[in-house]
């Protein structure tokens, strides 16, 4: 457990028969072609080949850091420096997703450290993970909150490995260690992306075994990095649809939750898969891949009967996301955050649904930026996106939408085309609790 990252070859022979399986049932990204190497000035340095395409998928440098190194010998295998990994090529896993293996320095720069936050502990009594901590029995650790987050988000066991401390101070910092990885908690950044950061374990590995980190000149023919160079914009036709209260009687904005469940059923009988507005964005800006036949189910303004609507989602294996008015919202803090736990998105629908349009701009940014503050608090996570409330926005509310701090903004009409150019005013259809099942399916083809 705690030695040098490897997978026994029966092991990775399961893993790459499932990876086939999955990549039959996994629609394939249009990404365009990336370059094989990259020089970072930074640093002085190059990454190439599956080095690059490993550091560029699994986080790049907010993850990885700038490297430290060429690619270098070392024990027989060739290693590359980075200033929070160190990467191993394995050629015998050449055009599988093992060729790369991180370096557990994690484990490196703690071991033999016995004091009180590295004891193993023991789970509690009647213990049950939540959606604010986990216990891993394999290294008898827990995680927690912010921590656990950041851990689920950006690759979890893969990528960081397994607990091997508790929180605890260290450097004036609130840190944890993992296998591969430590985390510190920058609470100045509170709010923002680098609210957690990982230490320059890379850094102190490369000084520990003694490794030249001198620049080398620049080859001919070889892009400096820019992140341009891997920005991926993608287009596609997806049905969102546009929910707003469940139950009990038939309205426009009403629709009972027997007829939720009957559309959920026939999508699922269709063939489509439920993605979180998350997944899409990931597709249309970053080269993430999605499932085929996607549908996003959306609901707007957070009234009580949403809570029976996730039920069914969840009964089905669906996802949806959930458009919440801050100032008015008949779900509770609770409940949002057990959506957010079961993988239901939450994001804001502004703090009393005004016509944006119509506010002084004042006004506009505090609807815009507190919702998100408040719903960021109940979560502890970013809130990345925003569903203007009566379809309202112009030219001026996109903008105060990417100053608050937004990923995207979500319309309430428009179609089913989403392209990176209308990233601010993307489209939804709105589904009448009126719609027979047929018409309903008409809506959705």
């Amino acid at each position: 457990m705690l030695g040098r990252s490897r997978l026994s070859r029966s092991l990775v022979t399961m893993l790459l028969s499932f990876t086939t399986f999955a990549s039959a049932v996994v629609a394939p990204s249009s990404a365009a072609a990336a370059p094989s190497s990259v020089y970072f000035p930074v640093t002085g340095h190059v990454v190439s080949g599956d080095f690059l395409t490993y550091w560029r998928a699994n986080g790049g440098l907010a993850i990885f850091g700038y490297p430290l190194t060429e690619m270098i010998e070392q024990g027989g295998l060739q290693v590359q420096y980075f200033e929070r990994a160190r990467f191993e090529y394995h050629p015998e896993f050449a055009g599988t997703p093992y060729v790369v293996e991180l370096e557990l320095l994690g484990n490196e720069t703690a071991a033999g450290r016995t004091d009180a936050p590295f004891a193993r502990q023991s789970a509690a009594p009647n213990w049950s993970d939540t959606a604010d901590r986990l216990y891993f029995a394999a290294t008898g650790h827990y995680l927690a909150y912010g921590f656990k987050t950041y851990w689920q988000q950006h690759g979890g066991l893969a990528i960081f490995g397994y607990p091997i401390s508790e929180e605890f101070q260290e450097g004036g910092r609130t840190v944890q260690y993992f296998e591969r990885a430590r985390f510190e908690w920058w609470p100045e950044h509170r709010g923002t992306p680098y609210e957690v950061q990982l230490g320059l374990l890379g850094t102190a590995a490369a000084a520990r075994d003694n490794v030249s980190v001198a620049p080398v000149t620049k080859p001919d023919g070889v892009p400096n990095y820019d992140p341009s160079l891997f920005i991926v914009l993608q287009s596609l036709h997806i049905p969102v649809l546009m929910y707003h209260q469940i139950g009990p009687n038939a309205a426009r904005y009403v629709t009972p939750l027997w007829k939720f469940e009957q559309e959920m059923d026939w999508l699922k009988s269709q063939g489509y898969s439920s993605v979180t507005l998350s997944q899409v964005y990931d597709y249309m800006f970053n080269g993430g891949t999605l499932p085929p036949n996607p549908v996003m189910i959306t609901f707007d303004d957070a009234t009580a009967g949403q809570w029976d609507a996730a039920a069914a989602l969840d009964a089905r294996g669906m996802k949806g996301t959930f458009f919440i008015i801050t100032g008015n919202s008949a779900l509770s803090p609770d409940q949002l955050r057990s959506l957010d736990a079961r993988g239901h998105e939450i994001e804001s629908h502004t703090v009393s649904h005004p016509f944006l349009t119509k506010l002084s701009d004042g006004d506009l940014a505090y609807q815009l930026s507190q919702s998100k503050t408040t719903l960021e608090a109940i979560l502890g996570k970013p809130v990345r996106f925003v569903a203007y409330p009566y379809g309202d926005y112009n030219g001026r509310v996109e903008n105060a939408t990417a100053s608050a701090g937004y990923s995207a903004g979500i319309a309430a009409w428009g179609g089913q085309d989403w392209t990176p150019d209308k990233r601010w005013q993307e489209p939804r259809v709105e589904v009448s609790g009126l719609l027979s099942l047929s018409e309903f399916a008409a809506l959705v083809r």
